[in-house]
């Protein structure tokens, strides 16, 4: 770490000397020990290193930004001058703006140092319950892994901030088969700081396992009907959640003026029951941010409180674009308040609809409205599940089916970044052959 601060402290000197009027840096070091698992069986072991250096730079209200992976004198010192050059290039922007100090923090967060004893452990448990708990599984593939990260932050302005934090991460991608038969394949992911309990029973991981054991034999939804989508943690993120982000309420849209949203900050845009925080410091989130890419302290907001847009997800340099406000952090981590149903007593509430597990589709376009295929899923018909679809399209509006809730579940997936539950929309288009 002091090696690091030596580095920051060489950065922002340099690019003084070359007539910056701000400077910042990220200097990084981080190690990846990792298992590998292809077709069910043990086929990889490594340990990765890496290192990088992030420059950016203001001079004339011109911001150029470098980033390389070596921390050599010579190459660093590059860097710096290559970020002045891309400044001196770029078209001059009064709405930058970085934090200012005195800061000086510390951070440690996770599982800094690897157990790679009970990494590997957990690994072996883990394919063993697979093939015990759910035979017609086939894991296609397994990474597990602890990653380690260590961190300085360092701007002009007397801002410093120092993090060191590790997680362990395990990623599977399965089908299920049944002699020639098999199902699509499926993601399962989970983020942990202790390995104190099997893997199998994080996140909704043994959920997901036995739903798509289930997939293998399919049948084609006939026809075309405007029913109830209940969309799983996942495909709930894919439509709902990233439409919101990346349509209504980030820089980009905002300062484009495409958002939909634009003149509704305190207006209800959503049912009262519908709450979505994003919170780096929450008890689910492992290692979440602790500061922006602008130098200012994380902290967590509502995005919306019981249906109402309390705060766009505006950066400063956004903030000062539009005349709005700057989040609280720029981070997704977060959480969408569960419900009081358990996912079964949604369903059974239902006449007829599907239960989404994934969704495929293109970008939604600026309104919100959106079309594609729900992946691995489930008709209902009469409050029961009756049987697996083959791919099934659905289609919908956002803004509407924000204010078409039917039900929010109890039961949640939280994988060490969020937590989210399950969510019944009335008024899906879903369409078969």
């Amino acid at each position: 770490m002091d090696n690091m601060m030596k580095l920051a402290d060489f950065i922002l000197a340099e690019a003084k000397s070359l007539g910056a009027d701000y400077c910042q840096c990220t200097v990084s070091e981080s190690e990846k020990r990792e298992f590998n698992v292809d077709g069910g069986r043990f086929s990889l072991m490594r340990t990765l290193f890496d290192r990088g250096v992030n420059v950016t730079v203001l001079k004339g209200q011109r911001k150029g930004t470098v980033q390389i992976n070596r921390f050599d004198e010579d190459a660093v010192r590059a860097a710096v001058a290559d970020s002045v050059a891309a400044s001196e290039s770029a078209e001059p922007d009064p709405a930058w703006q970085f934090a200012e100090g005195p800061v000086d923090e510390s951070y440690i967060d996770g599982a800094p140092e690897c157990d790679t004893e009970a990494l590997f452990a957990r690994t072996k448990e883990l394919m063993a319950d697979v093939t015990s708990r759910h035979p017609k599984i086939l894991m296609e593939q397994m990474i597990t892994e602890h990653d380690a990260h260590h961190a300085v932050y360092k701007n002009s302005q007397g801002v410093t901030y120092r993090t060191a934090s590790g997680a362990y991460h395990f990623s599977l991608m399965y089908s299920a088969h049944e002699g020639e038969k098999s199902s699509s394949f499926y993601g399962s992911d989970v983020t942990l700081a202790t390995l104190d309990k099997p893997v199998i029973d994080c996140a909704l991981i043994e959920r997901e396992l036995s739903a798509v054991e289930k997939q293998i034999e399919t049948q084609p939804l006939v026809g075309k009907f405007i029913g109830t989508a209940v969309m799983a943690p996942m495909a709930l993120l894919e439509t709902v959640v990233m439409t919101i982000l990346s349509n209504f309420v980030s820089d980009m849209s905002l300062i484009d003026g495409t958002s939909i949203w634009k003149d509704k900050l305190g207006e209800q845009v959503a049912d009262p029951r519908l709450t979505i925080t994003f919170d780096p410091h929450a008890k689910h989130v492992v290692g979440g941010q602790h500061y922006t890419g602008e130098g200012y302290p994380a902290q967590g907001y509502d995005l919306i409180r019981a249906g109402r847009l309390t705060s766009f997800a505006l950066s400063q340099y956004g903030a000062n674009k539009t005349g709005g406000k700057r989040a609280a952090c720029s981070s997704w981590e977060g959480s969408i308040t569960a419900g009081e149903k358990t996912l079964d007593e949604i369903i059974s509430g239902v006449e007829r609809g599907v239960l989404v597990m994934r969704f495929s589709g293109g970008q939604p376009a600026a309104s919100g409205e959106f079309s594609g295929v729900a992946k691995n899923g489930f008709l209902i018909e009469n409050g029961k599940i009756t049987c697996a679809l083959s791919e099934t399209m659905i289609s919908a509006c956002v803004p509407d089916m924000l204010n078409n809730i039917r039900d929010i579940s109890c039961d949640v997936l939280q994988d060490g970044s969020l937590s989210v539950p399950y969510i019944a929309f009335d008024g899906v288009t879903i369409s078969g052959q």
